[in-house]
């Protein structure tokens, strides 16, 4: 089966999963700079430009893309959703060079807020063509999600008044920028995996639509949640009890959203179609972030949570590829938004494969760092040889997306 708007679909998820490569490609080369110390580039302007070009260039245009090719009807605004993605891919690429070469600083800021008025105008339209979509097409997920990446957005711009009036090292500055990111992955992110889930579903035949005491049960637990971050610079016990609250919410929202779903699509799926394999490893994904989610409604643990880094790292990971990536692209493959090729299929089961050892790597020197076990030698080294293969498949997936052909790549490479 083919798309109507296959050529820029091709344009519009390229780009997204080019950035997608380039921003693994950072990650291998912060990796590396920690187990060699090569002087090439300062670790915090590396670590800039891969977070800002995971998040914000390639997180932000694949669920736009799929949201666009999956969720409207044909609109006049195709014309204009094509000029705004022109603006905000230049302006994503100016953003990796000058976070790179300046970490914060006027030239990255600049094109920071491009990329932040870009997306409100991408959001505008949406919304608008939205309204106009066919109702089995639509449901509250998917609008919620972008109210989500609006307000997260007002923890960026609260950075530069902070960072003037208070200073970087204020609590109120660490508390902005988790704020963005807080609700960027559990807000932003999530909301748009549950509401694409859903939509799959109803386009594959369940009646049933998502269940509205369990997204204001996940909306109430988004918003309680967020203290945890606050414990970190002010543990009295209110925020405990606030943030316990919340994930005890939030267990009860996806069990709720989910439970529905994922029965449905188990028992219409095939799996013996490597697509179902790449979709079902991003919903476990999903599921297994509400659990680790869940181990802070102990005190004791909320605070180990964010006292070892590689669960913090583990964390933002297992969301933004696993949660994320996987289930948008399972779901985008099975709707034939991205293409199925040999490249794609390599490109998807090698990242799958890799990011789970990856995980298990993280996540098990994290829980000896925490019993005081840990070896930060041999844990350095292990995870930048395993990561060496991510920007590899990474890139055979890019091929799958622009539809490369053997032929067309033998004709390049001479």
């Amino acid at each position: 089966m083919d798309h109507p708007s296959r050529p820029r679909i091709r344009l519009w998820m390229g780009s997204a999963l080019s950035l997608f490569l380039l921003a693994s490609i950072l990650g291998l080369v912060m990796r590396l700079k920690v187990l060699s110390g090569i002087p090439i580039l300062p670790f915090r302007n590396l670590l800039h430009a891969h977070s800002h070009t995971a998040l914000l260039g390639f997180g932000f245009l694949f669920i736009l893309g799929a949201y666009i090719f999956l969720i409207l009807p044909p609109t006049p605004h195709r014309r204009i959703y094509h000029r705004l993605w022109i603006i905000y891919l230049i302006a994503a690429i100016g953003m990796v060079i000058s976070f790179l070469y300046q970490s914060y600083g006027p030239i990255s800021i600049s094109f920071s807020t491009v990329i932040m008025l870009t997306a409100y105008t991408f959001v505008y339209y949406f919304l608008k063509d939205y309204r106009k979509s066919l109702p089995e097409r639509k449901n509250p997920l998917i609008a919620w999600s972008t109210f989500w990446f609006l307000i997260s957005t007002l923890g960026i711009w609260v950075l530069g008044p902070v960072s003037v009036i208070l200073g970087k090292a204020h609590d109120l500055y660490f508390l902005s920028i988790q704020f963005f990111l807080h609700f960027q992955f559990n807000g932003w992110f999530m909301y748009a995996v549950l509401g694409l889930l859903v939509y799959l579903a109803r386009t594959r035949g369940q009646k049933n639509p998502a269940s509205r005491l369990g997204l204001w049960f996940l909306n109430i637990s988004l918003i309680l949640t967020y203290f945890l971050s606050v414990t970190y610079v002010d543990g009295r016990p209110i925020f405990f009890l606030l943030t316990s609250v919340g994930v005890i919410l939030q267990i009860v929202a996806y069990y709720l959203i989910l439970k529905p779903v994922i029965l449905f699509l188990i028992k219409n799926s095939d799996f013996n179609q490597w697509t179902t394999w790449i979709l079902m490893t991003g919903i476990a994904c999903v599921i297994l972030k509400v659990l680790l989610q869940g181990l802070v409604v102990f005190p004791s643990l909320a605070v180990v949570s964010y006292a070892v880094r590689e669960f913090i790292v583990g964390y933002i990971h297992l969301i933004l590829l696993g949660g994320m990536t996987l289930t948008v692209a399972g779901i985008l493959l099975k709707q034939y938004i991205l293409v199925s090729n040999r490249w794609s299929k390599m490109g998807w089961i090698g990242l799958t494969l890799t990011f789970i050892l990856m995980e298990i790597i993280l996540f098990v020197h994290a829980i000896l760092m925490w019993q005081g076990m840990g070896n930060a030698s041999i844990f350095i080294q292990a995870i930048f040889y395993v990561t060496i293969p991510f920007p590899v498949f990474a890139g055979c997936i890019v091929l799958g997306a622009w539809n490369v052909t053997k032929a067309a790549l033998n004709a390049w490479l001479i």
